[in-house]
């Protein structure tokens, strides 16, 4: 398991659970907290622009890092920080503190969910970072 946990397969499939669990969470933001928060028709275009090209970018970032992009891993490593940073730490401690996350229901999963695989996808992509790709295959690892 620990060889799968740091493998670039194991740290791609990760990702792209992490992705899914941000989507999950990104389509219960723009159900409940978008309309309630910022219910404009602008605002919430934008919000959903926003969302598309993270998605996207992300997804993309973990297909070629699939194919062995190192850039890839470096993007996907990226998104996943800040993406980890920005919404289930900053929903923790700072737009639902403890009282709120008491009524707070599926957010709850779904925060402790991305909180758990973007941690575990960080450590497992991490040593992709440094490592140096072999001789002759720019951008690649092996």
């Amino acid at each position: 398991m620990k060889n799968w946990f740091f493998s670039r397969q194991g740290a791609v499939m990760l990702s792209l659970l992490t992705l899914l669990s941000e989507m999950w969470r990104g389509f219960l933001d723009a159900m409940f907290v978008l309309p309630v928060d910022f219910g404009d028709a602008g605002t919430m275009q934008l919000a959903a622009i926003i969302f598309t090209l993270l998605f996207a970018g992300w997804g993309w970032a973990i297909f070629v890092a699939w194919r062995g992009s190192r850039h890839g891993l470096i993007a996907a490593f990226a998104i996943n920080a800040l993406v980890l940073l920005a919404v289930p730490v900053g929903w923790l401690f700072f737009y639902c503190p403890a009282a709120c996350r008491a009524d707070a229901g599926v957010f709850n999963l779904a925060n402790t969910l991305n909180l758990v695989l973007g941690l575990a996808t960080a450590v497992s992509l991490a040593p992709h970072l440094w490592q140096k790709p072999a001789p002759g295959l720019k951008g690649r690892t092996t």
